[in-house]
């Protein structure tokens, strides 16, 4: 059976996840609300191109306006398909101007020669506007904060192992370009997928709060086992005094019949009697005892059969929250460890190294003409680039380093145990091995290089000073020619 203690941890254990949960809800429904406003603004920029194909739009911004499931979604769509569609095979002519018409002389009367004579009136018709030019739906949408925004999404949706499918899918149509036509069909899948991303945290959540519940009982019914418990060594203690008493009532009686008694035949007489009385008297409080007992080992075994429960479907949330837990740590497409993980490792080194002032030191590292690897090979090429980085970093670290992705192209390395000059050398060892790496894009070697920058943990340091003075000397490696190593 669990101590108070231990059940006062199991609240605030579960507590704290049912927070972690909440966070992850938060987060999932702000993802929801910027993927809303993503589309509206689309939505917006594609006025203009028809009639038929506004009156779609703005039933879809109008359905964006409040909460939306993904069904009503699936039912807009093939609306707003077939719109986009009848815009590329309908071929509209220009608006016509119309021809100026010479106007007629007005009709004079034969007797007014001088108005037989006037000049003809001259009808002036300035030319229609010109209608706004119409996008076919085949037109590449080449905006790449579009792009940037749909991959963060889905870097988010990918840390659902149950999504990764849906979610591979909807990455490889991004990773092609995307067409006006294929936009209401990806935005439909892709709200479809954060959908069900918040219905499995408000799922968690909802099996957290039973747990609780559950366990809100559990402890009550324990309470109410303790107060039984005291109820029956009362009852116990009781039962004892009524013994005592009642045997001291016999052995008394029993006293004072032997000195009244008259003969031995009369003594022995009386003593069988309170003999058998005080029998009698023992034989009751050991059934008492007995049923007591009896009952008290019943509820011991269904509460320990409860708690036992109780315990295998905490374990498994447990289990389940710590699975959650590392894949918040984990970078989805490099898998090595994410800023959340380097921050909070970060500050474990610097509490360390306070405390030993073991040498440590700070590396970090941009990967060189990055946005040029994008923009000429496309963004899945660039994924490449960057798990093949991190995949070599990572194997040539020692077991006490530390590497994480901090944010983009740009990756950090904690060296425990590592002078500055001894650090400067194993990273120039990297930055070489990187170098001879030999990527290639349809067929041509591409040359993929990278710097970094060095420091050393300094006394009064924080961890915000160390990485920004290591990531000064990256920039510096970078005005110095990039593919190089730079220490401050």
């Amino acid at each position: 059976m669990k101590t108070g203690s231990e059940t006062d941890n199991w609240r605030k254990k579960y507590f704290d996840s049912l927070d972690s949960l909440e966070k992850d809800q938060r987060r999932f429904q702000s993802m929801e609300t910027a993927l809303k406003r993503l589309a509206g603004r689309l939505c917006t920029a594609s006025l203009g191109q028809s009639s038929r194909l506004d009156d779609e739009i703005r039933k879809l911004q109008k359905t964006l306006r409040r909460d939306v499931t993904p069904e009503e979604l699936d039912q807009l769509t093939p609306a707003l398909t077939e719109a986009i569609g009848a815009l590329d095979q309908s071929t509209v002519a220009p608006p016509a101007v119309p021809t100026p018409v010479a106007a007629q002389p007005p009709k004079v009367p034969p007797e007014s020669p001088k108005a037989q004579s006037a000049p003809p009136v001259e009808l002036r018709l300035q030319a229609l506007p010109e209608s706004p030019p119409k996008l076919p739906h085949d037109t590449t949408i080449g905006d790449e904060r579009v792009q940037a925004t749909l991959s963060a999404l889905l870097d988010e949706l990918r840390r659902d192992p149950e999504l990764v499918s849906q979610v591979e899918a909807l990455d490889a149509k991004l990773a092609a370009s995307m067409t006006l036509g294929e936009l209401p069909e990806v935005l439909s899948s892709l709200a479809e997928i954060v959908a069900q991303r918040i219905q499995r945290i408000e799922r968690s959540k909802q099996e957290i709060e039973d747990l609780l519940s559950q366990m809100v009982g559990k402890l009550d019914e324990i309470g109410r086992f303790v107060a039984e418990q005291n109820q029956n060594q009362s009852q116990s203690q009781a039962s004892s005094a009524t013994l005592n008493i009642q045997l001291a009532g016999e052995m008394k009686a029993m006293g004072e019949s032997v000195e009244a008694a008259g003969d031995l035949q009369q003594i022995r007489l009386q003593v069988r009697s309170r003999l058998d009385s005080i029998d009698r008297h023992l034989q009751e409080f050991r059934q008492r005892e007995t049923a007591m007992a009896g009952a008290i080992r019943m509820r011991n075994e269904q509460m320990r059969a409860r708690v036992t429960l109780l315990e295998d479907e905490a374990n498994r949330l447990h289990n389940q929250l710590k699975a959650e837990r590392r894949l918040s740590t984990i970078d989805v497409l490099t898998k090595i460890p994410n800023r959340l993980a380097y921050e909070k490792r970060m500050e474990e080194e610097l509490n360390r190294w306070r405390r030993f002032q073991q040498p440590t030191c700070i590396a970090v590292w941009d990967v060189d003409h990055f946005k040029r690897i994008n923009d000429t090979c496309g963004h899945r090429a660039g994924d490449r680039v960057l798990s093949t980085v991190a995949e070599c970093l990572a194997g040539r670290i020692r077991g006490t380093d530390f590497l994480a992705r901090y944010g983009g192209e740009e990756f950090v390395m904690i060296l425990c145990g590592s002078q500055l000059d001894d650090a400067v050398r194993r990273m120039d060892e990297m930055r070489i091995a990187i170098a001879e790496i030999g990527f290639h894009f349809r067929g041509a070697r591409l040359s993929v290089t990278i710097s970094s920058g060095v420091t050393a943990l300094l006394a009064g340091d924080s961890a915000s000073a160390a990485f920004d003075r290591a990531d000064k000397a990256m920039y510096r490696a970078k005005e110095n020619g990039r593919n190089r190593c730079v220490s401050m």
